[in-house]
Formats: C-alpha cells, sequence, structure tokens
C-alpha cells in the first residue's frame, strides 16, 4: 500500500441528535488497485444490547457523490458486523461492490446506531494501492439477467421465504450455504435480502437453477424500521428520518421495477416507526417463530384492514445462515410463503404477492390455505373482493386446508372471529355464510407440542400458535 490515511473523531450524544449519519471524506490522488477501511471505536458493544456502551456502523461512498436518496456513489455497507473491509478492481469483501476505484473525494459513512452518554472515539485507518496508469472509470451497477423456467400448469402454487441473510451482511453463512439449505427444505424461491447492500446480486443468477428460483433483495434497514425491496439490483436507501424520506425511497425502488415490504412490525422487530400510509405494497405479518410477537404484526395488520386498507400479507423467516450448524430458535422457510403464480419466475412471484394471492404457512410442509368466497353472483380468490351485501347478509366462503389435522380452522370478518371449526382430516373442505362489511380472512390455529421444539428454543408460550393465514377477501361498497 502507497496510501495511508487516519481519520478520527469523537462523537457525542449530541452528534447522534443533530443526525444519525456522519461522513468523514479523504481523497485518493490517483486510480486505486485496492482500497483497504479498517476501524474502531471505543467502549463498543453488540448490536443487540441497549445500554453500556456505543455501537457504530460503516460504509462508503466513492467520488461518484453520496446524494439522498439512493447516492450514485455507494460502494457497500457492512453496519456493525466488521472492523474493516477491502475493495479490490474484481474482489470485495461481502457486502461491498468491487470495480474500479477513481481519484476524488470518498465519503466514510458512520452510523451512529448507539452512542453512551461518554460519547465515542472514532479512529478509521484508509491504505490504498494506488496505480496512475489505470482505468478510472467507475463500476456499472450490477444487473441480473432473468431467468426463464420451463413452464408448468398455470396456475401453479409454489413455496419459498422471503426474507433471509448471508455473510454479505451479518450472518456467517455464504451465499451456497443458504442455497444449499433451502434446496434440501424444497424451497421453490428465495430472496436473499442482505442488510441495505446489494453485493449479493451479481452472484445469484449461477446459483440459481430450474428448482429454485432466487429472488434478488435487499432489507432497507434504518434506525426506525426495517423494508424490503424485492425484484431490482438498484441499490435502494437506507439514510431515513422521516416519512418523506422513506417515500423518497419507495419510490425510488418503485422506479426500478423493486416491489416494497414493511418488515416484522412488533416488539423486538424492531419495530417499523414510519407511518403505515407509505406506499408499500406488502407486510411481514408473521417473521421467523409464533411467538415471537408476531400476534403485535397480526394485530396491526387487522387494524388497518379493518379501517379499508388493502395490504397483502407475507411471511419471512428473517434466517441468518449460519457457517455450520444451526444454533437458534430461527429456522429456513419457518414461516413459508406460498404464492400462486401464472409464470415461474421472479416477475410472477412478485406479481402474486402484490395481487395478495398468497397465504403463510408455519413450515415449508404446510399447513397451507386457500380461501375463496361468493357474493352477487361473483367468485373471488384472496386478494379479490366481493360486493357488499348489506345488513346482515351472509358471504358464502370456501377454505380449503392441507395438512392441518388436529388444529381448528378460524375464520376471521373485520378483524373478529366469525367462525371456528376443528379439522379433523388432512385435507378439509370447510363452507361458511357469514356475515361480513370490510374482508374476510382464514387463519389455522392450535398449541404447539413441546417435543417439536428445538433443543435450544427458549421459554415460550405453547398456546395459540397460528400454523397458517390466509390473504384476506375484501368486501366493497361497505
Amino acid at each position: 500500500m502507497n496510501f495511508h490515511i487516519q481519520l478520527t473523531r469523537h462523537l457525542t450524544p449530541a452528534d447522534q441528535a443533530a443526525g444519525p449519519y456522519v461522513y468523514l471524506p479523504f481523497r485518493l490522488p490517483q486510480p486505486a488497485r485496492r482500497l483497504h477501511v479498517a476501524y474502531r471505536y471505543s467502549a463498543a458493544i453488540s448490536s443487540d444490547q441497549v445500554h453500556g456502551g456505543n455501537v457504530i456502523d460503516i460504509g462508503l461512498f466513492d467520488p461518484r457523490g453520496h446524494d439522498f436518496p439512493g447516492g450514485a456513489g455507494f460502494r457497500g455497507w457492512s453496519g456493525s458486523a466488521r472492523q474493516e473491509f477491502t475493495i479490490g478492481l474484481e474482489e470485495a469483501t461481502p457486502g461491498y461492490l468491487p470495480g474500479p476505484l477513481p481519484p476524488g473525494e470518498y465519503q466514510i459513512i458512520l452510523g451512529l446506531y448507539r452512542i453512551w452518554e461518554a460519547g465515542a472515539h472514532v479512529d478509521v485507518h484508509v491504505q490504498a494501492e494506488l496505480d496512475p496508469t489505470l482505468d478510472a472509470t467507475a463500476p456499472a451497477p450490477p444487473s441480473l439477467a432473468p431467468r426463464r423456467l420451463p413452464p408448468l400448469p398455470a396456475p401453479t402454487w409454489l413455496r419459498g421465504d422471503l426474507q433471509s441473510h448471508t455473510v454479505h451482511s451479518d450472518a456467517r453463512g455464504t451465499l451456497e450455504q443458504l442455497v444449499a439449505r433451502a434446496r434440501d427444505l424444497g424451497l421453490d424461491f428465495l430472496a436473499i435480502t442482505d442488510h441495505n447492500t446489494v453485493s449479493h446480486h451479481p452472484f445469484l443468477p449461477t446459483l440459481a437453477d430450474e428448482r429454485l428460483i432466487l429472488i434478488p433483495g435487499q432489507e432497507v434497514t434504518t434506525y426506525r424500521g426495517h423494508m424490503n425491496v424485492w425484484g431490482t439490483s438498484r441499490w435502494c436507501d437506507f439514510r431515513c428520518r422521516t416519512d418523506q424520506e422513506m417515500a423518497a425511497v419507495i419510490r425510488l425502488a418503485h422506479a426500478h421495477g423493486g416491489v416494497c415490504s414493511i418488515n416484522h412490525p412488533k416488539t423486538g422487530g424492531p419495530p417499523w416507526e414510519y407511518s403505515t400510509d407509505l406506499p408499500v405494497q406488502a407486510m411481514e405479518v408473521w417473521q421467523g417463530p409464533w411467538p415471537h410477537h408476531n400476534a403485535e404484526s397480526l394485530a396491526l395488520w387487522d387494524r388497518l384492514l379493518a379501517a379499508g386498507r388493502r395490504l397483502p400479507a407475507v411471511g419471512g423467516s428473517d434466517y441468518h445462515c449460519p457457517a455450520d450448524k444451526e444454533t437458534n430458535f430461527l429456522r429456513l422457510g419457518q414461516p413459508t410463503t406460498w404464492v400462486q403464480v401464472d409464470e415461474p419466475d421472479v416477475a410472477g412471484i412478485l406479481s402474486a404477492i402484490v395481487a395478495g394471492r398468497s397465504c403463510i404457512s408455519a413450515t415449508p410442509d404446510g399447513p397451507r390455505l386457500d380461501l375463496r368466497g361468493e357474493a352477487g353472483g361473483q367468485v373471488a380468490v384472496m386478494g379479490q373482493s366481493l360486493p357488499g351485501q348489506g345488513g346482515e347478509a351472509p358471504v358464502h366462503f370456501t377454505v380449503e386446508v392441507w395438512g392441518g389435522q388436529g388444529r381448528t380452522l378460524r375464520l376471521v370478518a373485520d378483524g373478529r372471529p366469525a367462525l371456528e371449526q376443528p379439522i379433523r382430516q388432512e385435507q378439509a373442505i370447510v363452507h361458511a355464510s357469514l356475515p361480513v362489511a370490510r374482508y374476510m380472512r382464514a387463519e389455522v390455529v392450535g398449541d404447539m407440542d413441546p417435543a417439536l421444539l428445538p433443543v435450544d428454543a427458549p421459554p415460550v408460550d405453547l398456546r395459540g400458535w397460528r400454523w397458517a393465514l390466509s390473504n384476506p377477501i375484501y368486501i366493497t361498497g361497505a
């Protein structure tokens, strides 16, 4: 390395109150073959801890700029998961984008996640291997060629997981290890949603095949809530503090073909502190094992539906792939989202999610639900609408359940239980005519058998777990 600079900063709670991000600029006088950044800060604690120290995240923008939203010079982000990273012409530390390193002003971005009362002293060391003979052309953003799979009978149900993480953010497992686990479970699709980066996207086409559709994703991880973006390799900004700034990021995602979904709006999620009126296309109502406060997300979703909001529900495990054996309660495919698609590709899956033609099950093996309705001579499936019948006139519903034997089917009308019926067969069909004003959805409920818990599972309430959730059928003219 023939270039070195040290950047220092003392950060206080006042700095954090002024804004959650601080930039440390430095200038490369010539193109570089390699750039290495290492940082340390005082009183470092785990991001899971709330008190007693500091948590400071890190990332990098190159001379193309760091304007909000979606600064063109974004080169990567590692949160607080790494103390150093390297960017080269053809390779980079996971979470960062390889490519030319042109001369000009770079910005180290520090995220002030937690700053304790004593403040934090930060040291950043930047080293570079300069080479004036290099082409300084900026790297092109990653691109993905859509993979067309052999046609399937349409419409077809596919099962998959919509939130997962690898070594490209804060998990230890590789993309290859995550994909192997998905194949072992028989998943048809998998969204890989590493935090605040798209560095994993260029590798996805070579890992996907006719057995597994890989959805390019990113979890926009802000200090006020998380949001998945699926279906675009355009990096979507996380530097949001207000509803207006989050709306700008959503517009950016939509402009590049992305689908946006609120993640885990519940205690410990972390919760969603932005408005639920933002133009997202889905909500992660079920994240990880059911007792992890998912009842809060479900209750929020019911309130939104009862108020007239049409917002499809999805599930995601939030699985952080380990490098070796499973080490916690989170498991890939728990829960699993099922989608009914006309085309077995990324676009077909995302279209089904946006349309609400999907349901959620506790595991890849089910149980699974399908809900249909009929009123006024019209027929509707999940995500569609039926005309209101006025007063107490009932609407006819049919629910088909696979794998729910021994549990209870519950129909929920306008946020309140409208029918409960034991499921006594492996495949059951239930008919019901019920009054409904806004929406009807279905769920499978039942207690958890403690023998089915992992041996390292923490103490949890075994009562009233959800085993499957449908999306609603909406009622118009209410």
